[in-house]
């Protein structure tokens, strides 16, 4: 479970990167990021805000400019759709996430298909490869296969029959170069030539995973203690 002193760190390293000119790329740019969505003292996770930020990131797929993804974009896109429809249905009972999840869980219908507590768990997987994926460009590794690899293998393998894992080993070959992923995430391609573009890119980076490790991990722990965490290849 994050503590407090994580979450005053993380909220210093944000304020101290808005108080800087900044060069713009994908990550700094996002209308919503995971940056702003604030947990509760008890740690609860608003919803709305959650699901802003999770349509936003997934404009990174879009970044590795490569059609393998398509079908994990689609993935994850189903599974926030899943999300919104049931946070609609009663946005006041289903202000967090885990007070989606314990109405489930009270019904007995978290394994029903389809059900939300299925798709937060499959969301939660999918931004935990997003997360290790930039965590390993962000400390220095620049093949971005290796990173795909590497992410893939600590988050989504263990889920994953045969089939699904050869799209991953499709899309883990497809992925661009460091230096087109760079010019991928730029807003500016002029802005790739200045000296302090990769620095303030990679810090961006880490805004962003700090802010989405928090998130993971308190799902994480709340899925393991409730006892709803699927463990099942599909």
């Amino acid at each position: 479970m994050p503590t407090a002193y994580a979450r005053n760190s993380l909220a210093k390293r944000t304020l101290d990167y808005e108080n800087t000119k900044r060069i713009p790329n994908f990550f700094s740019s996002l209308p919503f990021s995971f940056s702003d969505v604030k947990l509760g003292h008890d740690f609860s996770i608003p919803t709305e805000p959650f699901l802003k930020a999770c349509v936003n990131v997934v404009g990174f797929f879009d970044a590795l400019n490569s059609s393998a993804f398509t079908p994990v974009k689609m993935d994850v896109n189903g599974n926030i759709k899943k999300l919104q429809q049931k946070y609609s249905t009663d946005p006041v009972a289903f202000e967090t996430l885990q007070k989606i999840v314990q109405q489930e869980i009270k019904n007995n219908t978290t394994r029903v298909k389809n059900s939300a507590t299925d798709a937060l768990m499959w969301l939660r997987r999918a931004l935990s490869y997003i997360c290790e994926f930039l965590t390993d460009i962000k400390n220095g590794e620049r093949d971005l296969s290796v990173a795909a690899n590497n992410a893939y293998s600590k988050t989504l393998k263990q889920y994953h029959g045969w089939v699904v894992k050869g799209v991953f080993a499709l899309a883990a070959k497809a992925v661009p170069s460091y230096v087109d992923f760079i010019h991928f995430v730029s807003v500016d391609e002029d802005d790739i030539e200045k000296p302090e573009y990769e620095e303030q890119l990679l810090d961006s980076i880490n805004i962003t995973v700090t802010a989405m490790s928090v998130i993971i991990d308190v799902l994480v722990d709340f899925y393991n203690h409730n006892d709803v965490e699927v463990k099942a290849v599909y």
